[in-house]
C-alpha cells in the first residue's frame, strides 16, 4: 500500500498544476537589474537599491515600491522602470503602451518620495525637499511621446533610454551640496532598512511576490540571518518510490558561506500575502523550490533613530506643535491624499506624526478644486495655517481645519 501511495506521488509530480511563469515581468525585473548594475559604475553613486518597499510611518503595513533609488554624493534619485516595446503615451496623467492603459501614474514615485521623506526625518535626517529626484526612464525599445512628462515643473524628468538615463546622472548638480558623511552613512542606513518583497519561485521557474506570514514563528527567525530557503527532495526517484519523500532545505545566509540544512514536512503550507490582490496564496512544501526574504524585519520607525537632531532656533516651534490651536503655522505639510467621494470632499495634509489637517472643497475656489493634481499633488509640500481645531474623544484626536498660506 506504501509503494502504490508512492508511485502515485511521483506521478502527481510530473502533472503538478504549478502558477505559470511571467515571461514579462521577468524581463522587466532582468532590465531593472541591468540598470542598477549600469548606476553602479557612475562615479557620484554612492549605492543603488533595487525594488525598494516604503512603509508607512504609522502602520507599517502599506507599502510603495521603488523599483530603483539611486543614493548618490548629493541627492538621492528614484527610478521607474518600463521595458515597454511600441508607443509609449500619456493620456490624463496615465501611461499607455500601444493605446492601452498601464495603470501608472507619476504620483506613485511622488508617493514613493513622500513617505521616503517624512520617515527619514522621522528618524532625524534632516534633508531638503529638492535634494531628492525622481525619474521615469523607459528602457525597452520603445518609441516616447512627448505627452509623457512629470507634473512637478523641477526635480522630475523622464529619460527615453537607459543611455539618457545615465547620462542625466552623471550631469554634475553644481547648486547641491554634497552630504556631510555623518547624513550620507544614516541615509545608507534607512536605505537598506527597507528591504524587498519576499518571493516564493517554483520548481518551473514561475515567482509570486508578496509577504511571507507563514510558518509565522519559522519565517520570523530565518529572515534575520538567511536570505533564501532552497527546498528539495533528498531522496532519489527509485528512494522516494521505496521510502516516500524526504524534504530539506538548505538555508543561505546573508553574510557568509555557512549554509544551514534543516528538514522540512512537506505537507506543512508556506502562506505568501499577495498585496496587489489583497488575498493570502496557500502553497505546500513539496511545491515550492524557493523561498527569499526580502527584508530582516518590518521597523518600528518611533524606535529608530539614526541622528540626533540639531539644536535649531526658537522658531522651530511653529512646526512641532503638540496641541493645535487656530493660528498655528505648520511649514511644508504634505499632502497625503484627496478626498473625492461623497460629501465629505477636501485635501489632507500630514501636520506631524500625529496630527492630520483637513482643507476641505467648500475653502477652495472651483479652479483650484478641478485643478487640484497639478497645483496640489499627492505628497507635495505646502505652508498651511489652522482654522480651526477640536478634540474628538471617541476617536482620541484632533478634528483639524486648515488652509493654505
Amino acid at each position: 500500500m506504501g509503494l502504490l501511495r508512492n508511485y502515485r506521488w511521483l506521478k502527481a509530480r510530473d502533472i503538478k498544476p504549478y502558477p505559470k511563469p511571467d515571461f514579462a515581468k521577468k524581463a522587466a525585473i532582468e532590465a531593472e537589474i541591468s540598470v542598477c548594475e549600469a548606476l553602479r559604475q557612475l562615479d557620484d553613486v554612492v549605492e543603488v537599491y533595487h525594488s525598494a518597499r516604503i512603509d508607512q510611518i504609522i502602520s507599517g503595513k502599506s507599502r510603495r515600491e521603488a523599483d530603483i533609488i539611486a543614493l548618490m554624493r548629493n541627492r538621492i534619485v528614484f527610478i521607474e522602470v518600463k521595458n515597454y516595446k511600441g508607443d509609449v503615451t500619456m493620456v490624463e496623467n496615465v501611461l499607455h503602451q500601444n493605446g492601452r492603459s498601464r495603470g501608472w501614474k507619476f504620483a506613485k514615485i511622488e508617493e514613493a518620495v513622500g513617505r521616503f521623506h517624512e520617515i527619514s526625518r522621522h528618524v532625524g535626517i534632516q534633508i531638503q525637499q529638492d535634494v531628492i529626484e525622481t525619474v521615469l526612464a523607459c528602457v525597452g525599445f520603445a518609441d516616447v511621446d512627448e505627452s509623457v512628462k512629470p507634473r512637478a515643473l523641477t526635480g522630475s524628468y523622464v529619460a527615453k533610454s537607459k543611455d539618457e538615463l545615465l547620462s542625466l546622472l552623471s550631469t554634475s548638480e553644481e547648486h547641491y551640496d554634497d552630504f556631510d558623511e555623518e547624513t550620507l552613512k544614516a541615509l545608507n542606513k534607512l536605505l537598506s532598512m527597507f528591504g524587498t518583497w519576499d518571493a516564493i519561485e517554483f520548481p518551473n521557474e514561475a515567482q509570486h511576490e508578496g509577504d511571507l506570514i507563514q510558518p509565522r514563528d519559522e519565517v520570523r527567525e530565518w529572515r534575520i540571518t538567511y536570505s533564501q530557503l532552497r527546498i528539495k527532495n533528498k531522496r532519489t526517484w527509485w528512494g522516494t518510490f521505496f521510502r516516500g519523500p524526504k524534504f530539506v532545505g538548505d538555508l543561505i545566509p546573508r553574510l557568509g558561506n555557512n549554509i544551514q540544512t534543516i528538514e522540512i514536512d512537506h505537507h506543512e503550507l508556506a502562506v505568501l500575502h499577495n498585496p496587489h490582490e489583497r488575498i493570502d496564496e496557500e502553497y505546500p512544501f513539496e511545491d515550492i523550490a524557493t523561498l527569499t526574504f526580502g527584508y530582516k524585519e518590518v521597523p518600528d520607525w518611533s524606535k529608530v533613530q539614526l541622528m540626533k537632531p540639531k539644536k535649531q532656533a526658537k522658531e522651530t516651534h511653529e512646526t512641532v506643535i503638540a496641541t493645535p490651536q487656530e493660528g498655528d503655522v505648520y511649514k511644508q505639510a504634505r499632502i497625503l491624499r484627496h478626498l473625492t467621494q461623497g460629501t465629505h470632499q477636501g485635501i489632507v495634509f500630514r501636520l506631524d506624526d500625529k496630527n492630520e489637517g483637513v482643507l476641505w472643497r467648500d475653502q477652495m475656489s472651483v479652479m483650484e478644486w478641478d485643478n487640484k493634481d497639478m497645483l496640489m499633488a499627492v505628497n507635495s509640500a505646502h505652508d498651511v495655517e489652522v482654522t480651526s481645531s477640536k478634540y474628538n474623544k471617541a476617536k482620541k484626536r484632533w478634528q483639524i481645519k486648515v488652509k493654505t498660506i
